[in-house]
């Protein structure tokens, strides 16, 4: 059954082409061993520290927040931030992409969603100007400064519904913790976004 899944995702992913914008899966992007690495540590509640190190090189040590209820996820809707590692897939933002960036940009307008919903676009950003499915999931061209800039991760590469979606790393909101991705101050995100690409790794822990 899973093997029969799997193929039905990859045929939808031929079928429609870039009307699924960021899937759950990043097999077209391995790490490689370039050494970029965003570290998020020392967690207390919705807070947490990050630092992103290239090459040996610490470039920023900055606070963040993470999930409503911590980190630790296990669930759809537990507003908690995974633990371990996650690698980056694509970029995305409502602003235009930052100039020097080396990830491939989804330009949110007001019709990319990022889809929650218990379907075949579960736990992917698609364009509902050519996906028919009327998404309840996230309007995110309205959702900002959250969504000014970001970057998608592998988080459930199954696209296993109980597992929760949509784990993004993105700018701070007007609230201090997010429903289970990693916020940085806008600055620190278009740092991020110039200096890293699809090697970069994301260690989640306490």
């Amino acid at each position: 059954m899973r093997k029969f899944k799997n193929w039905m995702k990859a045929a939808i992913l031929t079928l429609y082409g870039t009307s699924v914008l960021a899937s759950c899966s990043n097999e077209d992007n391995p790490a490689d061993k370039k050494g970029q690495l965003l570290e998020v540590y020392n967690v207390k509640g919705s807070e947490a520290t990050a630092r992103l190190t290239i090459n040996g090189e610490v470039l920023f040590t900055t606070p963040v927040y993470v999930g409503k209820n911590g980190i630790g996820k296990t669930r759809e809707g537990d507003s908690k931030t995974p633990t371990g590692i996650l690698h980056v897939v694509k970029a995305f933002g409502v602003k235009a992409k930052p100039e020097g960036c080396k990830f491939d940009y989804i330009d949110v307008t007001p019709t990319i969603y990022a889809c929650d919903d218990d379907c075949e676009w579960y736990n992917q950003i698609i364009d509902l100007s050519k996906v028919k499915h009327d998404c309840k999931g996230e309007d995110m061209y309205n959702l900002v400064p959250q969504y000014n800039y970001g970057l998608t991760t592998d988080y459930n590469a199954e696209c296993d519904h109980e597992k929760g979606s949509n784990i993004f790393i993105h700018c701070k909101g007007y609230k201090p913790y997010t429903g289970g991705c990693i916020s940085f101050d806008e600055d620190k995100m278009i740092e991020i976004l110039r200096r890293c690409d699809t090697s970069l790794i994301v260690k989640i822990s306490e």
